[in-house]
């Protein structure tokens, strides 16, 4: 977006450059935790469980199909970390 919006915008809604930047920032990385979160709820729905140990445990005692139970717990776990560090980030600006 260009600087000239964003000046713009700024002065119809009376805040500063650094505060429209700053509430758009936290608006997008919260966006994006809900949305991680959702997956990971999606997941959860999807094999009946609570836990990433409890769908690893699943899948080790061929309780669902490895394909694709392991390619979800792994989509988990990096989802995981993206959430980790979304919250820090937010954290930090907030």
């Amino acid at each position: 977006m260009s600087p000239v919006v964003l000046e713009r915008v700024s002065k119809e809604l009376n805040i500063t450059l650094d505060e429209l930047t700053q509430r758009s920032l936290l608006a997008y990385l919260e966006h994006e935790l809900r949305l991680a979160e959702e997956d990971i709820a999606d997941i959860r729905d999807k094999y009946f469980i609570a836990s990433r140990p409890e769908l690893e445990k699943k899948i080790k005692e061929k309780v669902v199909q490895s394909h694709p139970a392991w390619e979800d717990l792994i989509l988990w776990e990096n989802t995981e970390q993206l959430i980790g560090k979304l919250k820090k980030t937010i954290e930090s600006i907030s």
